[in-house]
């Protein structure tokens, strides 16, 4: 069946924090991104996810570095994408596994809030649902092309980067400033991970 089917996208260690999720949504199909080093506890667990859901949804087990933060926002922008593109209707959850997979999957939402439904945790006490903001970089053309440019170049030539973007130096210093701020550039005007992130 093709568009607006519900896909639960969540982060996955053990199936007790996942199973809140699928009972409310009942998702039409299951994407778990997982550690692309499993324990035998994790395959395990997927196999058991696998007999309990198989017959009623679409399961994909997506693997990735857990500890690469970069890496899983962009993997997680791919996902969104994936199934927006169908016109299905996305829900995320970051219950599961390390910190640092929640976090990229937070990051990669973020990057695509207008794709997604909703994104949450369930407390592991009582499966208690906290709807999390969808919150967004809020880049504008000029912060991104600036981006994009540092991102390329490695450095920012200021004189270079004025004349192309029809700006004087000093605005364009008030925009390195404003990134800066924000994180996505360090003092020296190179770009960071939220930088390289809030590009996706």
């Amino acid at each position: 069946m093709e568009g607006k089917d519900k896909v639960l996208i969540a982060t996955f260690y053990s199936i007790e924090p996942v199973m809140p999720s699928i009972h409310r949504f009942s998702p039409d199909k299951l994407i778990l991104i997982v550690s692309d080093k499993p324990d035998e506890t994790v395959k395990k667990n997927i196999l058991s996810i696998r007999k309990m859901f198989s017959t009623v949804m679409k399961i994909e087990i997506v693997y990735i570095k857990q500890y690469d933060v970069y890496q899983i926002a962009k993997a997680t922008v791919s996902l969104i994408e994936k199934e927006y593109e169908k016109d299905n209707q996305i829900y995320v959850s970051i219950t599961g596994g390390r910190k640092t997979l929640m976090l990229g999957v937070i990051y990669g939402v973020y990057a695509r809030d207008d794709m997604v439904t909703s994104i949450h945790y369930s407390t592991e006490e009582n499966n208690e649902f906290i709807e999390l903001p969808k919150m967004s970089y809020d880049l504008n053309e000029t912060e991104r092309m600036i981006l994009e440019m540092i991102n390329k170049d490695g450095k920012i030539n200021v004189n270079r980067a004025a004349e192309k973007f029809g700006k004087t130096r000093g605005l364009l210093y008030l925009y390195l400033k404003k990134l800066k701020i924000k994180g996505f550039l360090n003092d020296n005007f190179d770009i960071t991970p939220a930088g390289k992130i809030a590009l996706l």
